[in-house]
């Protein structure tokens, strides 16, 4: 009898998981609004990073720190995409030939270059939510630079013979080339969405990710004496 309560209990749970995902207007399951607690979007953009209690955005807070831009972040109506830790170390590790070696510190990378890459993923006078990414599909933004960024929203669909949703909505960030520069197309999804902050909409970057944003290692600046 235990046993048959407890695949029951299994079951159920399962389930209800399933259907969370999949019903159109609760497919929030990456943590987004819904499971977002009130206290925390009254926060600065910056409080807010910083306060992670899984530490995942302390690269990011050190180069806010070293470039001396935590007032950029936090400036009112932004849309901000926030390249959580190891974003930021598959950067730090392009410097160095070899894994087994340590990655070259934030410090002894030039502050222009990280706070030109740390323009590229803040869109500034513009709160873009996932639902809107969705119903526009494609949209170009600029940057804080004034690149060109495209972004994606993609929605789920539904399964034949059927109203349930068949996966959550998604948004795909896109960082276009720039002429005159050495740089590549870069694109990357999208781990949380719809983040709410005082001042600032914050979508999290999908692991995998990389806070060089497509630009090629030469461009980079250090601070090598």
């Amino acid at each position: 009898m235990k046993s048959n309560s407890f695949k029951i209990l299994v079951f159920s749970f399962a389930m209800a998981l399933i259907l969370s995902a999949c019903q159109k207007h609760e497919y929030y399951v990456d943590g987004g609004l819904s499971g977002q607690p009130e206290s925390e979007k009254s926060m600065s953009a910056y409080d807010f990073l910083a306060s992670r209690p899984n530490h995942m955005f302390d690269s990011l807070i050190k180069i806010i720190n070293l470039t001396n831009t935590k007032a950029l972040i936090n400036q009112q109506n932004i849309t901000l995409y926030a390249m959580p830790d190891d974003g930021v170390m598959r950067f730090q590790r392009r410097f160095t030939p070899s894994d087994k070696q340590a990655p070259r510190p934030l410090s002894k990378i030039g502050v222009d270059t990280l706070k030109m890459l740390l323009n590229r993923f803040i869109v500034p006078n513009t709160n873009i939510t996932l639902e809107q990414a969705v119903a526009d599909k494609t949209k170009y933004y600029k940057d804080n630079n004034t690149d060109s960024l495209l972004v994606y929203g993609v929605d789920g669909g539904v399964s034949a013979g059927s109203t349930l949703q068949t996966s959550a909505y998604r948004m795909i960030y896109e960082h276009r080339k720039i002429k005159g520069v050495d740089s590549v197309v870069y694109s990357s999804g999208i781990q949380t969405h719809n983040l709410v902050t005082a001042n600032a909409r914050i979508h999290v970057l999908a692991r995998g990710g990389n806070f060089s944003a497509g630009l090629k290692l030469k461009y980079f600046r250090t601070n090598d004496n």
